[in-house]
């Protein structure tokens, strides 16, 4: 089985450099042709399905990805990205400005320390987005993922059998696709998956 992931081109948010999890921000132009690029990337590849975070910036590039492809395209509320609290949406030179000393903390740690009034990590975001590849992994089938950094960083993790810590040594880039194989049978790897492709 093999489960694509691609993140959601640039937005206004990555333009103005804001932290803006659950803000619902679109894309820019450059937004939409770095969608159209990694389309482009997959054109040869085959899958059975599309999963899209609700917020605009992922399904917009979902769409854009999609575009002129026969395979049904669902919006999986728990593929959002994690919700910023009331760092949101501000730019991080404010966000700098306000506690340097817990900005430094939060991202050295980025998985166990939360925003304040935000969602965690480890205890939110991840047990979410876990129940939705459980239910992807068992239904055996290719697909893609199309979501934001968060979400996929995690993905990344947890699809390999690696400790939650390890999706902050994961960034997927705009424009690009990443690929990850599962293979139940597999006997030279615990997880029996393997990361294919990475930021092509």
């Amino acid at each position: 089985m093999k489960v694509y992931l691609v993140r959601h081109g640039q937005s206004v948010g990555n333009v103005k450099n804001l932290w803006y999890g659950s803000s619902d921000l679109p894309l820019t132009d450059l937004g939409r042709e770095q969608a159209r690029q990694a389309g482009e990337k997959l054109r040869n590849a085959t899958f059975a399905a599309c999963y899209a975070s609700p917020l605009s910036r992922a399904h917009e590039t979902a769409k854009l990805v999609m575009e002129g492809r026969p395979e049904p395209m669902h919006i999986v509320p728990d593929l959002r990205e994690q919700h910023m609290g009331l760092f949101e949406p501000k730019s991080v030179p404010e966000i700098k400005a306000e506690d340097p000393d817990f900005y430094q903390a939060l991202m050295a740690d980025w998985v166990h320390i939360t925003p304040p009034e935000g969602e965690p990590f480890d205890t939110g975001l991840a047990p979410r987005v876990a129940k939705v590849l459980d239910d992807i992994v068992a239904k055996g089938k290719d697909c893609l993922i199309v979501a934001h950094n968060g979400p996929l960083v995690f993905a990344i993790s947890y699809l390999l059998g690696l400790p939650i810590e390890a999706a902050g040594r994961f960034y997927l880039k705009q424009g690009c696709f990443s690929m990850i194989e599962i293979d139940r049978e597999a006997i030279y790897n615990p997880s029996h998956a393997l990361l294919r492709y990475y930021n092509v």
